[in-house]
């Protein structure tokens, strides 16, 4: 019998989607080299596509690969102990203001084998190619953690190591982002940054890292905070970094002030390949791991993908979280492919502020830097804001382009749009916030406020069984 929530472990939650009948064990021989990258890409544009679990790796006889458990809203659902993935980010959201610290224990099975030195050599890993003009391969599911020098707090988040080498490799530092504030840090004290990257740990630690959380706030408390219970965590070998005690790999590395690698063309979240850039440099000084240690592969690329699918309810519910604090009204925020955000307020009160859209999407755009988009809807467009025939709808009916269109010039990018050379510089980019809330009289006098649908009484009838008597299925 599976483990049911909280999963403390990637090799639980595998059980767990395998009992639920969502895992695949796949046996026919792969190649990491874009077998598994095609298998995420088919699995995130077929329904009801299942999770995967790949046992026959070519070139590395013993290991396994598993991909897409966290794609689909109802396995993250699963993954955070919710009955209704419709209400992710409003009970997800208050929780982020809690906190249970973690529990630091003695060893765990990520401490199974060790290798230093020369002997942690990263070829031993079955690193994927994402897309066929991607130089190296690349990490893409490495939970990337870093301590502040000066307060000692960890913060934790996916980033993406190009393996340049046995023992090195290169890490993407954006500018926008946490980890580069503390790496300023460590450059100003002409110091190496000691970084440990986590492979294949339980589906909540890969979630957290997707909330954008204050500075001096670990995202291990977070784990904490959404299933009640501390997380276990063990010291690394090599520095006083912590990391889940029953995460499958565990890299420690040191990244160099001043050195960098070359980096790139990599297949990004914004859809196409990136430019070759100078990034951080890393030297490899230990790898730990399991007896039989499972890699995770995260898909990248153009969307959809589990890396764009995993931030969507975490970003969702940071954005929820905040902006309950600053407006009344708030129903739901669905965040959507990490760069643009719709947000579900109140008509009574959307429409007595006509500049709410406005507001909202400027809070919008301090809390998440490179977002692009914000669309603010209101309680007309209906539970469901995943539906992009109301979003249609709603830009078709509700919008006036001289009106209802607010942009930001030049505000803050990422680095990893294509779109921002053409605003003008490499991390830059225009922002804007499309109103498409209910209008104020006299824009409504004409018409009959109230959706062009079939009566509630007739639906109910659909929904309680006539629909099935008369057509036979669901």
């Amino acid at each position: 019998m599976a483990e049911s929530f909280p999963f403390r472990s990637l090799r639980s939650w595998l059980q767990f989607l395998e009992e639920q009948g969502d895992l695949v064990r796949v046996q026919e021989e792969v190649d990491p080299n874009e077998d598994i990258t095609a298998f995420a890409y088919k699995g995130c544009r077929v329904p009801n596509s299942p999770s995967f679990l790949f046992e026959n790796i070519k070139g590395y006889p013993g290991w396994r690969i598993a991909s897409q458990t966290m794609y689909d809203w109802q396995r993250q659902a699963w993954a955070l102990g919710i009955s209704d993935p419709a209400n992710l980010a409003r009970e997800i959201g208050p929780k982020l203001d809690q906190r249970v610290p973690p529990i630091q224990v003695s060893t765990g099975p990520c401490k199974e084998v060790k290798f230093f030195a020369e002997d942690a050599d990263l070829s031993r890993i079955p690193f994927c190619m994402t897309g066929e003009f991607e130089g190296i391969p690349n990490l893409t599911a490495g939970i990337s953690n870093k301590q502040d020098p000066e307060t000692g707090w960890q913060n934790i988040a996916i980033r993406r190591q190009g393996i340049s080498g046995r023992h090195k490799f290169s890490e993407y530092i954006n500018t926008s982002n946490q980890d580069f504030q503390i790496w300023g840090k460590w450059q100003l004290q002409g110091k190496k940054m000691p970084v440990a990257l986590i492979i294949g740990a339980d589906p909540v630690a890969c979630m957290v890292t997707q909330t954008k959380m204050p500075v001096g706030v670990c995202e291990y408390e977070l784990w904490g905070a959404f299933t009640g219970q501390p997380l276990e965590v063990v010291k690394c070998e090599t520095s006083d970094l912590l990391v889940p005690a029953e995460a499958e790999i565990v890299i420690e590395a040191e990244i160099e002030p001043f050195e960098r690698e070359l980096d790139g063309p990599f297949p990004e979240f914004g859809g196409y390949y990136t430019t070759l850039a100078w990034v951080a440099k890393s030297n490899v000084k230990c790898i730990t791991m399991r007896r039989d240690p499972i890699f995770y592969y995260l898909g990248m690329g153009l969307a959809p993908t589990e890396g764009h699918n995993i931030a969507e309810p975490m970003q969702a519910a940071t954005l929820y979280n905040l902006l309950c604090k600053q407006f009344s009204g708030i129903i739901n925020v669905h965040n959507h492919g990490w760069y643009h955000n719709i947000v579900q307020v109140d008509r009574r009160i959307s429409k007595a502020w006509p500049q709410m859209a406005q507001a909202i999407g400027n809070a919008v755009k301090v809390a998440i830097p490179y977002a692009n988009i914000t669309f603010v809807v209101d309680d007309d467009f209906g539970a469901d804001l995943t539906d992009y025939y109301e979003l249609m709808n709603a830009l078709h009916y509700k919008f006036a382009a001289t009106k209802d269109l607010t942009v930001l010039h030049r505000t803050t990018g990422d680095l990893l749009n294509p779109i921002e050379p053409w605003v003008g510089r490499i991390g830059w980019q225009d922002y804007c916030t499309f109103d498409l809330t209910e209008k104020m009289a006299p824009w409504d006098e004409c018409y009959k406020r109230g959706k062009a649908i079939p009566g509630r009484a007739a639906r109910k009838k659909m929904e309680e069984g006539l629909w099935d008597k008369v057509v036979g299925r669901k």
